[in-house]
């Protein structure tokens, strides 16, 4: 008697952004596995993050076959809860990806669920590094449930000690840098530039969102201290797009500094080839530091120099392939 194909589960919000959804398919193929997908309304994504890419289900598809699909449906937590632990009698999985941080509801529901059960392996994500520790009853609880883990994906270390310093139990395993990235197309070529290029000129760019921890104006800061023939290249949308205009027309900036807005998935990769270097300068703040940084990634695809603080993640990212520098 043939054994049938274990059933892996991804839960997430996110179940159909690009990277997860690349890496459910991989891990479906190599493993033989019968997909499940529990999705949950989307949150709201920054203009910069929804242009990446599409979220059909239907390019979600293992071996030509699209996935069991539920939708988590709205209502208060307990209703919520209710629905889900029927899901998983119903759905009976051999492993659980929760692509959620370690601190969402969905997490504890499940965890709770097979809090006696140890049949199914269940791992969860990290991304954020900041975390609040909230009151002494609800952390030790916490740190209860998420005792049940069998692993933890962290995008890097700084994410892994973030969440293990409120809490989580130093025993589960973790596993560092799986954020990955989508490959860029075989041939890019280098995106048209606003101005007409010097023989000397040096071009570098920034890309994200246009917001103060991201340390713009650091780099602009920068570029004034640089001799006319380096200018800048900008994409991406933020709350700053005012104060970045405002920036431009400075004197030692004035027709060096070039902003091309939100660009699609396919010009940014364009964005990418026009290089010299790419440069990340984020500032840590109280409640944010660099997660990951997915344009460092697709920059050093792309064979594009890259330099960047030492804001979070960033240095584990960047390993020995650019620059880091002291944030600001």
């Amino acid at each position: 008697m043939t054994p049938r194909p274990p059933k892996l589960l991804l839960y997430s919000r996110l179940a159909f952004y690009p990277v997860h959804r690349e890496a459910f398919i991989c891990l479906g193929e190599q493993y033989h596995v019968t997909p499940l997908v529990i999705a949950d309304t989307p949150p709201p994504l920054p203009d910069v993050h929804r242009s990446i890419g599409s979220a059909d289900p239907a390019l979600l598809q293992i071996r030509g076959v699209p996935p069991a699909l539920a939708y988590q449906p709205p209502g208060p937590p307990r209703q919520q809860a209710q629905w889900l632990h029927a899901q998983l009698r119903r759905l009976q999985p051999d492993a659980i990806w929760v692509q959620e941080e370690p601190t969402s509801h969905a997490l504890f529901y499940i965890l709770r669920h097979y809090w006696l059960d140890r049949r199914p392996r269940i791992v969860t994500a990290v991304c954020e590094n900041i975390f609040g520790r909230g009151s002494a009853p609800r952390q030790m609880l916490k740190r209860l449930l998420w005792s049940r883990l069998d692993g933890l994906l962290a995008v890097a270390t700084a994410s892994a000690e973030g969440i293990q310093a409120v809490g989580l139990p130093r025993r589960v395993p973790v596993h560092t840098l799986v954020a990955g990235a989508l490959p860029p197309p075989p041939q890019v070529s280098a995106l048209p530039l606003p101005f007409d290029r010097a023989p000397g000129d040096f071009i570098v760019g920034y890309a994200g969102r246009i917001v103060p921890e991201k340390g713009w104006p650091v780099l602009l800061t920068a570029l004034e201290h640089l001799p006319p023939h380096f200018k800048l290249l900008l994409a991406g949308s933020g709350s700053d797009e005012a104060a970045l205009h405002g920036w431009m027309q400075r004197p030692a900036l004035a027709g060096r500094v070039f902003y091309l807005g939100l660009l699609p998935r396919d010009d940014l990769w364009r964005f990418y080839a026009a290089l010299d270097a790419f440069v990340l300068p984020s500032l840590t703040t109280p409640r944010w530091k660099e997660q990951f940084g997915a344009v460092l990634a697709d920059s050093m695809a792309l064979g594009v120099p890259v330099i960047g603080s030492d804001s979070g993640a960033i240095p584990e990212v960047v390993g020995p392939a650019g620059l880091i520098t002291p944030e600001g």
